[in-house]
């Protein structure tokens, strides 16, 4: 397989195309998640990591009147997110921005939502992917914590919110930051793998507003016993509910 292969996928059921890296950065389920944690109406947003787009497309599928841009400093994944845009029709309502996040030429309090499925994981926590694609997408090598809640903190207009998913050992470190910069946390959910397994993600909504304690929801159970999804995680996927 050439290393600049490209898989044309879809998401909610068919409703929606991908083009992503057939190696490297592919999507994972947490733009999944975080998409069916925020609710409607997005108004204008941005995507701190775009990649090829899954959570933006999520957001703009989900809401109709929903417009914004991402920001993606891999050329590559720009492009392919541009690609899935045009594709899916999107041209007027959605524009990649290919570049730095924390140098970009992003407005300052323009964005009325803030939703980033970023690199989640410190460089001393684990050693990179050898593949620089993958390592830039999963490794706070370009982007770290402070510095995408600090983009964030920027473009917000005010009262506007900031949807994230990380991983829950990094829940607190990622709540402290948040309220550090003015943006406490007011959601948040546990997602675990299984029933009775330990989190493995937390999603978070957070508000510029005065410091209160966060509504924590009931945790979102990803998968059955046997391995299929749970009724939620279908619904997000795109399946009707029963």
């Amino acid at each position: 397989m050439a290393e600049d292969a490209v898989t044309a996928d879809t998401l909610l059921k068919g409703r929606v195309r991908i083009y992503q890296p057939a190696r490297g950065a592919r999507m994972s389920l947490d733009p999944v998640l975080l998409a069916g944690f925020l609710t409607p109406p997005y108004g204008r947003f941005l995507d701190i990591g775009c990649g090829a787009g899954p959570l933006s497309f999520l957001l703009l599928a989900r809401d109709p009147a929903a417009t914004g841009a991402g920001v993606e400093i891999q050329p590559r994944l720009a492009a392919l997110a541009g690609r899935g845009r045009d594709d899916n029709g999107w041209s007027a309502r959605w524009q990649v921005v290919e570049g730095d996040a924390r140098t970009a030429a992003l407005p300052d309090a323009s964005y009325d939502l803030v939703a980033t499925n970023p690199p989640y994981r410190t460089v001393e926590s684990s050693p990179p992917s050898p593949d620089r694609e993958r390592a830039l997408a999963h490794h706070e090598i370009a982007l770290r914590l402070d510095d995408w809640i600090a983009v964030a903190a920027r473009v917000l207009r005010p009262g506007g919110r900031v949807g994230v998913i990380l991983p829950a050992a990094r829940a607190d470190e990622l709540s402290t930051r948040l309220a550090a910069a003015g943006l406490p946390p007011v959601r948040t959910r546990l997602v675990h793998p299984r029933a009775g397994e330990p989190a493995s993600r937390v999603l978070v909504e957070a508000r510029a507003v005065q410091a209160t304690d966060p509504v924590v929801e009931s945790p979102l159970i990803v998968h059955e016993p046997d391995g299929s999804f749970t009724p939620q995680v279908r619904h997000m996927l795109g399946e009707p509910r029963r």
